[in-house]
């Protein structure tokens, strides 16, 4: 288990224990380097964006790190190799998916918002 700055509440953060599960299929575990505060960390942080963000939440979306584990399937990247991170993960299937407008997805995953970001010791 590794550790993770979680968002609780309006100016409220606490160090705590995170799941760290291996790398699944085309997945790869990072070990983060530097994760940056960017003006949305700080409206969360404010509590501007409770309406959007699930307490207890891992934030971070703009980070370099390093791979430490690749999941099977993944041919690119070895463990050592220094990252950053695309902070959106899209379905490919929604119409804007398919028109090639990715960047708004019906079912846009904006890492550290809508899932867990890279403010812990170790990420898939």
């Amino acid at each position: 288990m590794t550790l993770a700055v979680r968002y609780l509440a309006a100016r409220t953060l606490d160090t705590a224990p995170a799941e760290n599960p291996p790398p699944g299929p085309g997945q790869v575990e990072i070990a983060p380097a530097y994760v940056g505060i960017c003006g949305t960390d700080l409206h969360i942080f404010h509590g501007d964006m409770d309406a959007r963000v699930a307490a207890p939440a891992v934030l971070g979306h703009e980070m370099a790190g390093r791979i430490v584990r690749v999941g099977a399937g993944v041919a690119d990247w070895s463990p050592g190799d220094a990252v950053t991170v695309m902070p959106l993960r899209w379905d490919d299937t929604c119409p804007a998916c398919q028109a090639g407008h990715q960047h708004i997805c019906q079912h846009l995953d904006f890492i550290g918002i809508d899932s867990p970001g890279a403010m812990q010791q170790r990420w898939t």
